[in-house]
């Protein structure tokens, strides 16, 4: 079966559908924590004081728990090396990143980074998952879907994740 590429339209759905899925998955509630309920987020070392939000960047929940930051110069670099190891470009220049002070609790377990639209969230002073974010990025910029859904099916990690790319391209180097 032909599939056509994803027009506008279809994109913010999509978009639009990963973000309740992200809500689902999550579990966000009324006592979820958020930076105003808690201490100001510490800066990050070597991080020049970032802009707010612009509008529309962004689902507006995620401006209560997520602080935007800007990237050490390291980044770019180490995004190249990720775009690179897959073969695709992506768009640096088009990631707004943020910080969360803390791994979002949800009924699967905790949630340590995740990407929506141009939108990069890592754990504030953990780079663990930066490289398996980028690819995420990469990935959706240069067009990469995962396979189309059968009625009443479910997307595996698996589906999310393909391979060898996730396996190659997001060690530490």
């Amino acid at each position: 079966m032909d599939v056509e590429p994803l027009g506008r339209p279809a994109r913010w759905r999509m978009r639009a559908a990963v973000l309740a899925i992200l809500v689902l998955i999550c579990g966000f509630t009324a006592s979820t924590p958020t930076f105003r309920d808690s201490a100001p987020p510490l800066p990050l070392q070597g991080h020049a004081k970032a802009e707010p939000m612009p509008a529309g960047d962004a689902p507006a929940f995620l401006a209560v728990f997520v602080q935007p930051i800007s990237a050490p110069e390291t980044w770019r670099r180490i995004y190249h090396e990720v775009e690179r190891c897959a073969g695709l470009t992506g768009n640096y220049d088009a990631i707004r990143w943020s910080v969360m002070q803390a791994p979002i609790q949800g009924p699967k377990g905790p949630t340590y980074a995740f990407t929506v639209g141009q939108r990069i969230v890592l754990v504030q002073g953990d780079t663990t998952y930066l490289r398996h974010e980028m690819l995420h990025h990469i990935l959706d910029v240069a067009g990469w879907r995962p396979r189309a859904l059968k009625a009443g099916e479910q997307y595996t990690i698996a589906d999310l994740h393909p391979m060898p790319l996730f396996g190659l391209c997001t060690g530490a180097r």
